[in-house]
């Protein structure tokens, strides 16, 4: 066997993305701020799995009799975080939410993840007619706001969760398709990416196995903040009544929705579902600032 068969076989056969994503996640257990990112989304997600064991009250509950003067009271000794204006718990709710803000945030983040890196590694790897064909489907979803793209697609589909889920996730297709293509055509041509080809690695395995790894730290950043867009986009298409079909869903979104009326005399209503979403945004964020460090071969030391 040559010496140039023999360097093709050390390449192709490189166990590049197990080493990759063992060597990722033991930095990522050495960064303070993404242990901190994980310690929130963790939180949520044990709410989120064991809401009827942990939530006081039912979150679809109403009591009228709590309401006072027109208005909902304040936090007390049996209602931590207050009552709504229809007097349902607002811990439980809270609680309760975790369920659907993380659920649509992850679907839609998935839906227009998958979809975008697909698209933009494709267009951005192989180039020619395929670029150009998939980057001007890519300008015509753009020309249209994402909000109003997500309307047309709740429209044609139909209102419901499941539906707005899909709607914000095709939205952002064209943000990570052309965030991994620009990645991807700044690593093709590669000092590493130009030695596998002389030494005859097939292109599809440069693609997944060395291409790929090293372009999509920015896409998993983008990911986590596309998480606030996702719920920011739920819920405002639920006020215009195109989210879930019943109006007693706990949605963190949703709730924010009614409260404008009461930031005077019930800020608290406003200022609970806030401080959820910030801080599950801000846990996402973290670990995925932390994973670009973990994934950056200029941050790890890799060659």
């Amino acid at each position: 066997m040559s010496a140039a068969q023999l360097e093709a076989a050390d390449v192709a056969f490189e166990v590049a993305p197990s080493g990759l994503w063992r060597d990722a996640w033991f930095r990522l257990r050495r960064n303070p701020g993404a242990l901190v990112g994980f310690a929130f989304v963790s939180v949520f997600v044990v709410l989120a799995i064991f809401a009827p064991l942990v939530a006081p009250f039912d979150p679809r509950r109403q009591n009228l009799s709590l309401i006072t003067n027109g208005c909902c009271p304040g936090p007390s000794a049996q209602h931590l975080l207050g009552v709504d204006q229809l007097g349902r718990d607002e811990l439980s709710r809270i609680i309760f939410g975790a369920r659907f803000s993380l659920l649509i945030g992850v679907v839609a983040v998935s839906v227009g993840l998958s979809t975008g890196m697909l698209l933009g590694s494709v267009a951005g790897y192989f180039g020619g007619k395929i670029d150009s064909l998939v980057m001007r489907l890519m300008d015509i979803m753009l020309a249209v706001p994402g909000l109003l793209l997500a309307i047309g697609i709740v429209a044609m589909l139909g209102p419901g969760l499941f539906q707005i889920m899909v709607a914000v996730g095709v939205a952002n297709v064209p943000i990570f398709a052309r965030l991994l293509r620009g990645s991807i055509l700044a690593q093709r041509e590669a000092d590493y990416v130009l030695a596998a080809r002389a030494v005859g690695v097939k292109r599809r395995t440069i693609l997944a196995a060395h291409v790929l790894p090293n372009a999509i730290s920015p896409v998993i950043v983008q990911g986590t903040l596309a998480l606030a867009t996702a719920i920011i986009d739920v819920a405002g298409l639920g006020f215009l009544g195109l989210g879930p079909q019943d109006p007693a869903t706990p949605e963190w979104g949703t709730m924010l929705t009614d409260t404008d009326r009461y930031l005077q005399s019930a800020p608290y209503l406003a200022i609970v579902p806030g401080v959820a979403i910030v801080l599950s945004v801000l846990g996402f964020n973290l670990i995925g600032d932390g994973l670009r460090e973990a994934l950056d071969p200029r941050l790890r030391g890799r060659a």
